[in-house]
């Protein structure tokens, strides 16, 4: 990962990565996301997020976006701590 910036606030996070075999870094930016709790279960939704691939854009607007993805128990106390 090259950079990582998270605004608990305005619910955002940018981030970028440069993969092996890539000639240009990948940047993602999650421009909404929401926390949640379902009994003893902790979600996170995406309801906003783009890259600078329109191939992975796609993708995620198929596959992620405003889609509860359950977060495993054992990060639950990091994620609440910095989000």
């Amino acid at each position: 990962m090259i950079n990582f910036k998270l605004d608990s606030d305005t619910h955002t996070i940018a981030f970028e990565i440069h993969p092996k075999g890539e000639e240009d870094p990948i940047q993602f930016k999650i421009n909404k996301y929401k926390l949640s709790t379902e009994g003893d279960k902790f979600f996170i939704e995406i309801s906003d997020m783009e890259t600078n691939r329109e191939w992975m854009n796609i993708g995620i607007k198929n596959f992620v976006s405003s889609k509860k993805i359950e977060i495993p128990a054992q990060y639950e106390k990091l994620i609440r701590l910095v989000m």
